[in-house]
């Protein structure tokens, strides 16, 4: 337990199935929606900032439904996003902040949305996702970059979790209760809803508690965490307008794993990380009208507050010195947006916005040093940085129907954005004005109904991300070495190229994506040189240093034997990077080749059980190999390839099959493996099970 830690306890034509062949193909993956009798022309999503059919979405876009989450037994959102064509997991060795990946991007480029507000993080590994997965009643993720309608940080994707609301009848409840044997960990959730005469409400709570994954290899040390949600919803329409509230606490403790070799490595005799606290708060406002106006069709509005306050700790033990480091810091960010909806002409869908983001970091940081070299000095040293970032941006999008059967889509997006670090008492940093910068981007998409089961679309799109708090500003500690801020950096940019196809049928789903990207300015730390002026003589510093080229394809296919209740179905990526920095280029970015699930999905009735499921499937990657500049090693992570054989089934019971039962067998064949953007071992063989009781 780490609560400790916390003081708490196709058509079937010959000419398409040439197209797929050839992979010109479109947004991947709206998993298993034929399988549970969803049409892709059913199905609305909001990914475009209004609703449409997913079917019709310019966008790359794959969803998890709500049927899919119920189904889930997985502990955390990013196991469960896990199979989504072009995304990976990601640890950062702490389990219980996994965070997720798009198109081999660093996670820290991909936007976090709850209920399209942003969910902000300026450390260097990204976003974790502090929701829990009952919270959620629906997730959208959009691969290639969003940044015109979403913002700085979208330029390899948006994942958009959409929370539960209220219900049909004055008063319902959900209550579930899961088990995970690699962790002997448990989940707990239960959940008041409903609607009185009008008015919407949800509260629900959530809790979580694992030990130590187990894995082939055996136990891992140090991969316990736990977490509690408290989540609350109010919501009541007026005519044509509606107001919502919502209100999120996240608290959360994990244990951090690290390698062997790290450890140990020099100077390094000794290193340890812990994160007792990553909290979450959030009130959120939502205000939506329908305008009653042949020309303007609709006013959005939605402003909120968050506040994530972390406890980071590090034991460093060298051959010179011993130091500890307490980081304790608040994120404050404060966010609004305004959007109107138009329809100047009939044949025009137009949508105009502004939104602001303030984000502001506030950290103290304990240094104590013992020291029995004239390398450092013993002592304890105290250092408080404050720094912000305020960011305005103005954004229009406008969908054109060209003829009945073509659309295009085109926006833009105008930046301006401001930093400032406000206070800071290290004698090396200098309070002041940061680089500002305005930048503006758009974006510009075709699709074509070619009959009525098939899509082809083409887009291109440009990204944005502004340089982090912790890259401007304050700095961070990489194991022994601080990481000094640079004032200049320049925003990391990139263009990204796609083309593709969607296909349904009464029997067939394909969904497919090529892409093309290129990025430059990626900003990465490097040893300091006698130019950087830095206080320590180990010390690194914040550089824009590299660019990169990532093409590859994306493809979700699956065909229902209808007689049978089966449905073979296959989810994969093939993909490469390529890195290009000033001393060298590399292919070994760490991402596979090839990675993505093929399996074989069941639906029906068995003796006297209705609703029952299975899936048994396949999940795996090819090898992978990671190099980066700085390093003092020519391949940092060379990892083998792995599949593992996996059985999730469940039922439906109760008398209106209301109630649901879920058990996940994974690791089959027992293979030791570690995913290639992650730093655990994959769990040994093991179940997930989850009991839901609905009322």
């Amino acid at each position: 337990m780490c609560a400790k830690y916390r003081g708490k306890s196709m058509p079937s034509n010959q000419c398409c199935l040439r197209a797929i062949t050839a992979a010109v193909s479109a947004a991947s993956a709206l998993m298993a929606l034929k399988a549970t009798g969803q049409s892709l022309e059913e199905v609305m999503v909001t990914a475009n900032r209004i609703e449409q059919r997913a079917f019709d979405s310019p966008a790359s876009l794959s969803l998890v439904t709500k049927q899919q989450l119920d189904r889930a037994t997985a502990p955390t959102l990013a196991e469960i996003m896990r199979d989504i064509p072009g995304l990976q997991v990601t640890d950062s060795g702490q389990p219980g902040l996994a965070r997720v990946r798009l198109r081999g991007e660093e996670s820290r480029r991909t936007a976090i949305l709850i209920n399209n507000q942003d969910v902000t993080d300026h450390h260097e590994v990204g976003t974790p996702l502090t929701l829990h997965p009952s919270m959620v009643e629906r997730i959208e993720v959009v691969r290639g970059s969003g940044a015109v309608l979403y913002g700085s940080r979208a330029l390899s994707g948006v994942v958009n979790f959409l929370t539960r609301k209220g219900g049909t009848q004055p008063l319902q409840a959900t209550f579930s209760a899961g088990y995970n044997s690699a962790t002997s960990g448990y989940n707990a959730f239960g959940s008041l809803f409903g609607n009185v005469d009008g008015f919407e409400y949800r509260i629900a709570y959530s809790e979580s508690d694992h030990e130590n994954r187990a894995t082939p290899e055996g136990e891992m040390e140090n991969t316990a965490f736990d977490n509690q949600n408290l989540y609350a919803y109010a919501g009541r329409t007026w005519g044509n307008q509606r107001l919502e509230y919502t209100y999120e606490n996240y608290e959360s403790a994990t244990n951090v794993y690290v390698e062997e070799e790290l450890k140990t490595s020099f100077p390094l005799t000794d290193f340890y990380i812990d994160v007792p606290r990553r909290d979450r708060e959030k009130h959120g406002f939502f205000y939506d009208w329908e305008v009653d106006n042949n020309w303007l069709q609709s006013v959005q509005a939605n402003a909120f507050r968050q506040v994530n306050d972390r406890h980071f700790y590090t034991f460093t033990e060298t051959v010179w010195y011993q130091r500890d480091i307490n980081t304790r810091g608040d994120l404050t960010t404060d966010g609004a947006l305004l959007q109107f909806n138009f329809q100047p002409l009939g044949e025009h869908q137009l949508i105009a916005g502004l939104q602001y983001v303030y984000d502001e970091v506030d950290q103290v940081r304990d240094v104590d040093t013992l020291s029995w070299t004239p390398i450092a000095v013993t002592g304890t040293e105290t250092l408080r940085d404050i720094a912000d970032i305020e960011t305005w941006a103005l954004f229009a999008q406008d969908q054109w129907q060209l003829s009945p059967s073509l659309t295009l889509t085109a926006g833009l997006r105008q930046y301006f954005v401001e930093g400032e670090l406000s206070y800071s008492d290290r004698e090396s940093l200098t309070p002041g004005k940061l680089d500002d910068d305005q930048e503006l981007i758009g974006a510009a998409g075709l699709v074509w109904e070619f009959s009525d089961t098939v899509r082809l679309r083409a887009n291109v799109s440009e990204g944005y991300v502004y340089p982090s708090l912790m890259q401007l500003a304050t700095g961070a500690y990489a194991g022994s070495r601080y990481v000094n801020p640079s004032a200049d950096l320049a925003p990391e940019v990139s263009v990204n190229y796609e083309t593709g196809l969607r296909v349904q049928t009464e029997a067939l789903v394909v969904d497919a994506t090529v892409f093309y990207t290129t990025s430059e300015d990626y900003i990465h730390h490097l040893p300091c040189t006698a130019e950087d002026q830095c206080p320590g003589s180990r010390d690194r510093v914040y550089r824009n240093i590299g660019e990169s080229q990532a093409h590859g394809i994306e493809l979700y296919m699956a065909y229902a034997i209808a007689d049978w209740g089966l449905q073979p179905y296959s989810n994969l990526t093939w993909m490469q990077r390529k890195n290009e920095y000033d001393d060298f280029s590399t292919w070994d970015t760490g991402i596979p080749q090839i990675s993505g699930r093929l399996g074989l999905r069941w639906e029906g009735n068995l003796l006297s059980m209705q609703s029952t499921w299975a899936d048994i499937y396949l999940r795996g990657e090819s090898e992978s190999s990671l190099k980066e500049p700085g390093s003092s090693r020519d391949v940092l992570e060379d990892k083998v390839g792995w599949a593992t054989i996996n059985l999730a089934t469940g039922l439906a019971f109760g008398a209106r099959q209301q109630h649901q039962f879920t058990l996940n067998l994974l690791n089959l064949a027992d293979k030791s493996y570690i995913p290639s953007t992650e730093n655990l071992y994959g769990a040994e063989r093991s179940l997930q099970a989850k009991f839901t009781f609905n009322f």
